[in-house]
C-alpha cells in the first residue's frame, strides 16, 4: 500500500515528537513550505491582481504628485504611499487567508475588515520597529563611525548587519498574523513570534529569501530601473508598488509557516495571562506543528457551551492558576 507524501507540518513535527519517519531537513522544508505558498496564491489569481492593483494606486498617484514642485506635493506624495504600507499589508494578510480557507477574495469584504484591524495593526508594528530599528539604528552609527574613519565605502554598516537584520526580522514578522489572525494583544503577539522562529529561524529565513528569489526575475530589473529615479518621492512610490506585487508570495509562504506552528493553547486555559508568565519555560502555548485539519478546525468560531459545561470549564480555570501560581507565593 503506497503512503501519500507528508504534509509540511509532518515534515517538522520530529522537533517535538520522537516520530520514526523521514524528516526534511530545514532547507527543504523552506522549498515546501514557498511552494506551499505559490499553491495558495493560485487558487484565486484574478483576486490577487485586483487587490495588488487596488493598493497600487496610493504609490502611483505620490509617483505623479510627487513630480510636481512644492512642499504640498512632497508631503501629500510622501503620506499616499503609507495606505499601501499598512492597508495594504493587512488586506493581503486577510486575503491569504481567506484564500486558505477555501473562500474567494473580495476586496468588498476585505477592506472594511482591514480598516477595523489597522488600530491593532498599528500597535503591533509600531513594538515590531521600535525592537528593529531601536537596535540596528544605534549600530549602523557605530559602525558608520568606524567606517568612515577608515575610508571605507559608505554602504558597509549595511553589509555587515544584512545577516543579522534578516534573522532578527525574521523573529519579529509573524507578529501581524498573530495579531491580526489569531486577535492576541500587540505586545503578546510580539512574544509570541519571538518564541515560534526560536528555534526553527534558519528555515523561516530560508523560506523569507526563497519566496524573494522566485520573484527576483521579474522584481529585479525593476528595482534595478528604480535606482537611477532621482527624485525620492517618486522612487519611493515605486518602490512600494514593487513591494505590493511581492507581497502575495512571501506572505503566502509566511501564512503557511504561522498555520502549522501558530499557538493553540487548550479552551479551558485561554485566559490573559500574568506577563512573567509569557516569559517562563512552562508556558502554556505551545508550540507545535499541527496538521492542516487542526489548524482550520481552529480558525472555526467556537459554539457556546451548556450553563454546566461554562461553570465545570471556570471551575478548571481557577484551579489551574491557583496550583499554577500558587507554588509561587
Amino acid at each position: 500500500m503506497v503512503k501519500p507524501p507528508l504534509s509540511v507540518a509532518d515534515l517538522a513535527e520530529a522537533e517535538t515528537t520522537p516520530a520514526h519517519r523521514p524528516v526534511a531537513p530545514w532547507w527543504k522544508q523552506a522549498g515546501l513550505y514557498v511552494l506551499a505558498g505559490l499553491r495558495i496564491c493560485r487558487r484565486d489569481i484574478a483576486g490577487i491582481i485586483t487587490l495588488v492593483g487596488l493598493f497600487s494606486l496610493p504609490p502611483l498617484a505620490a509617483v505623479v504628485v510627487g513630480s510636481y514642485p512644492g512642499t504640498l506635493a512632497y508631503w501629500i506624495g510622501t503620506a499616499l504611499p503609507w495606505i499601501t504600507i499598512t492597508l495594504g499589508n493587512i488586506s493581503m494578510v486577510l486575503a491569504i487567508e481567506a484564500l486558505d480557507a477555501g473562500q474567494p477574495i473580495i476586496p468588498a469584504q476585505i477592506l472594511p475588515a482591514a480598516i477595523r484591524w489597522f488600530p491593532r495593526y498599528i500597535v503591533t508594528n509600531g513594538i515590531t520597529t521600535f525592537l528593529f530599528w531601536g537596535l540596528f539604528t544605534p549600530l549602523q552609527w557605530l559602525i558608520g563611525q568606524e567606517t568612515t574613519r577608515l575610508n571605507w565605502p559608505p554602504y558597509t554598516p549595511l553589509l555587515l548587519l544584512l545577516i543579522p537584520m534578516l534573522i532578527w526580522h525574521v523573529h519579529l514578522v509573524f507578529a501581524t498574523y498573530a495579531a491580526i489572525v489569531d486577535n492576541h494583544p500587540g505586545l503578546r503577539s510580539v512574544i509570541i513570534s519571538i518564541s515560534m522562529t526560536r528555534q526553527r529561524w534558519l528555515m523561516v529565513a530560508t523560506a523569507f529569501v526563497g519566496s524573494v528569489l522566485v520573484e527576483a526575475p521579474i522584481v529585479g530589473p525593476l528595482y534595478v530601473l528604480i535606482m537611477h529615479v532621482t527624485n525620492p518621492v517618486v522612487a519611493t512610490g515605486f518602490t512600494w508598488m514593487l513591494v505590493m506585487l511581492m507581497r502575495p508570495l512571501f506572505i503566502a509562504t509566511l501564512h503557511e509557516i504561522y498555520e502549522d506552528y501558530r499557538p493553540l493553547p487548550p479552551p479551558h486555559l485561554r485566559l490573559p495571562l500574568p506577563p512573567m508568565c509569557l516569559f517562563s519555560r512552562q508556558n502554556i502555548l505551545k508550540f507545535r506543528p499541527r496538521s492542516r485539519g487542526a489548524g482550520k478546525e481552529a480558525r472555526l468560531p467556537l459554539v457556546p457551551a451548556p450553563a454546566g459545561e461554562r461553570v465545570h470549564g471556570r471551575l478548571i480555570q481557577l484551579t489551574t492558576l491557583v496550583s499554577r501560581y500558587g507554588r509561587r507565593l
